[in-house]
């Protein structure tokens, strides 16, 4: 009887379980493109929207204003879902696929409450998902071109070429039409997307400025600086959600928190290490320890998904052609009026223009008077609680934040700072503009995931004609 070596063994092994494992991939394989897979929406009690979805949301109401509960609304399109109102009448649906969703009541409850229909239309873009929270509304008789109930009438549907209003025209009226209509919102679309890149800029540059105080006065430049700005984004989480309090006792305990945790570092890590005069080659690693290790604490405390600091859903209205809401422009207004309040400490006050000096020269301000360790200190409060108040204002305008926002925004701190100039606070200010407008301007033409590479793309090319950035000091070697 001939032995069996174990190499046979192996062998004869592996061919009984080739068929079982072929089968389990295809059972995979089918079950990755199933349709119902495919195709889900979500019914969630709030919705923030990401890179990889979007949101269909809003607050029922009756004509008085009032909320409307426990009513079954029904989401058909691409996806389909169903979902109830809240004792506040919120409702949200997550999607993850573009194009046209209609939102859908009983028609009984619509009369009852006095709406003015039962059917209501959104379209929502992809590339934008980051940003789009479509808020459905039902005080709007829907368009004519619907084929289900409107507002307690049977629409029926039209035959022939239906053209933009939903009317039957012909097909050269039809053409001319849906041309217009492209056009319009093609221009429409260039609008939003600059004004949501001065916002993006404006909050960015908050952020900023913040990191080129810090290297103006120190030399180092701060991996751990985006954390910052998570941790004022959790903050007004932890105030509005976990502890109830209103929005902007919330924003002042986040900043608060900031600017206590910017003491702290200083006194407990930079102020030593400068003390024992660690080069900031070993300093920036240290920040980038220090990185790692506070994302993966607000991990660890917070989950990995969005957090959002406000539920409610704000009320959309058209300003010209871009459409916008009220705490957008309210988070737009306190960034400008917080970097012109750092102008005016930088060139009217003593204590700023002695940080203006130890950004010039440490060793000539130090001899001069100024007390160079103070101004330090000073300076890494103020950093850190501009990027708490940062992180504010973008989990308001982005409707949410997670733990690792700051860190996705990093590379756009640094092409900001480095754009305008390093060491020179109103060019953080210029370059994170260019940066915000480049980025958001960029997604008209290119996906919304490579938006960011195109700021980038910027920020070499302009250091490859003027390397020293746009108001930095041309420096002379040698």
């Amino acid at each position: 009887m001939t032995a069996v070596t174990p190499s046979v063994r192996r062998h004869r092994l592996g061919l009984l379980l080739l068929p079982a494992i072929f089968a389990l991939l295809m059972a995979l394989c089918i079950s990755l493109t199933s349709p119902s897979l495919a195709f889900a929406a979500e019914a969630v009690p709030t919705c923030n929207p990401t890179a990889t979805n979007g949101c269909v949301n809003g607050i029922l109401q009756d004509a008085n204003k009032q909320p409307i509960a426990n009513v079954e609304l029904k989401l058909s399109g691409k996806e389909s879902a169903t979902t109830t109102t809240d004792a506040q009448g919120n409702w949200a649906f997550s999607v993850s696929a573009d194009g046209t969703y209609t939102v859908t009541m009983d028609e009984s409850v619509a009369k009852q409450y006095g709406l003015k229909a039962a059917t209501a239309q959104v379209e929502i873009e992809k590339n934008s998902f980051d940003k789009a929270r479509q808020v459905v509304r039902f005080d709007k008789p829907a368009p004519a071109s619907a084929s289900s109930s409107v507002g307690g009438s049977t629409g029926k549907a039209q035959s022939g070429n239906s053209g933009a209003n939903g009317s039957t025209s012909s097909s050269d009226t039809a053409t001319t039409t849906n041309g217009s209509a492209i056009g319009a919102n093609i221009g429409k679309r260039i609008w939003q997307q600059l004004f949501s890149g001065i916002i993006f800029g404006l909050v960015l540059g908050l952020m900023s400025v913040g990191m080129n105080l810090v290297y103006g006065t120190t030399g180092l430049s701060s991996f751990s600086h985006g954390e910052q700005v998570s941790l004022g984004g959790l903050m007004a989480y932890v105030g509005t959600q976990v502890l109830h309090w209103p929005l902007i006792p919330s924003a002042i305990f986040a900043v608060l928190i900031g600017a206590l945790t910017g003491w702290i570092q200083n006194e407990l890590i930079w102020a030593p290490l400068r003390r024992k005069r660690v080069g900031t080659m070993q300093q920036m690693i240290v920040t980038i320890g220090l990185s790692m290790a506070l994302q993966y604490t607000f991990q660890f405390f917070f989950g990995g998904d969005i957090k959002g600091i406000t539920k409610s859903v704000p009320a959309s209205f058209n300003l010209g052609p871009v459409t916008t809401d009220a705490p957008t422009l309210i988070a737009a207004t306190i960034a400008i009026i917080v970097i012109v309040g750092v102008s005016l400490f930088l060139y009217r006050t003593r204590l700023g223009r002695a940080t203006r000096a130890v950004s010039d020269n440490a060793a000539l301000a130090a001899a001069s008077g100024i007390n160079v360790e103070q101004v330090v200190r000073i300076v890494w409060i103020l950093s850190c609680a501009m990027a708490a108040l940062s992180g504010v204002l973008l989990g308001i305008y982005l409707n949410g934040i997670s733990w690792n926002t700051g860190a996705t925004l990093l590379l756009l701190m640094f092409a900001a700072v480095t754009l305008g100039g390093l060491g020179t606070a109103n060019g953080a200010l210029v370059g994170s503009l260019i940066i915000g407008i480049v980025a958001d301007m960029s997604s008209l033409i290119i996906p919304n995931d490579m938006r960011y590479a195109s700021a980038l793309a910027i920020l070499i090319i302009v250091l490859l004609i003027r390397p020293q950035g746009l108001f930095g000091k041309q420096q002379r070697v040698g």
